[in-house]
């Protein structure tokens, strides 16, 4: 039998949801939908807490296998995601988007975290975001210095998209990425090979991006 991870405050006996929002003065469960296999699971609770803790969809239907099937049925993919995007708190969504982001971009690595979204890059996110939730509810007060150093940060991440440091820095590993192909590609074939480069679009409009860039100081 899989070993499951214990959310806090579970409860069996129902639909009901771990992430509560305060409606009418209220604190009441997310959003229920009557066609919504999560919605209507016993075990909705463990779902939205898996969810929110960073497990993979695959890993969260795995853990569902040895668990008692809802009056919908065990949810699917499909319907994990649907209830994910649809049925979560807005701030519960956009921690879930993060989480689905990184997973998306560590593939098949995500099995070294037990199938769980669990690293330095999306605990990162995490808190950024928890920050900047907190700055737009007034809960976060930004003093002199503090504005002054982001916008020197603003400056500097600007400075590089447009083509500052880092630019020439790729630049120059481009140029010698080239010198060391050439050392390799046949005399014969040099012409097809400038030509292919030549014919880029990527490269054209790296190169013109460059060439609008201001010389440093």
């Amino acid at each position: 039998m899989t070993s499951l991870p214990v959310p806090a405050n579970t409860d069996d006996t129902g639909p009901a949801s771990m992430v509560l929002v305060r409606v009418g003065g209220r604190t009441v469960p997310a959003k229920t939908a009557a066609r919504c296999r999560v919605c209507q699971s016993p075990h909705r609770a463990k779902i939205d807490s898996w969810i929110l803790e960073g497990y993979t969809r695959p890993t969260i239907l795995g853990y569902l296998d040895d668990l008692t099937e809802g009056p919908l049925g065990h949810p699917t993919d499909k319907s994990l995601r649907h209830h994910t995007d649809k049925h979560l708190p807005l701030s519960a969504r956009s921690q879930a988007a993060i989480l689905e982001r990184r997973a998306e971009q560590l593939g098949d690595e995500i099995e070294k975290y037990g199938g769980r979204v669990a690293d330095h890059e999306s605990a990162l996110d995490m808190v950024v975001l928890k920050g900047f939730d907190a700055l737009q509810r007034g809960e976060i007060n930004v003093d002199g210095p503090t504005l002054m150093k982001a916008i020197d940060l603003k400056h500097k991440i600007d400075s590089t998209l447009e083509g500052g440091v880092d630019a020439n820095v790729w630049r120059d590993a481009l140029m010698e990425y080239m010198r060391i192909a050439l050392g390799y590609i046949p005399p014969e074939k040099r012409r097809e090979f400038a030509a292919a480069l030549n014919s880029s679009p990527v490269l054209a409009a790296l190169s013109k991006n460059a060439q609008q860039s201001p010389p440093l100081s």
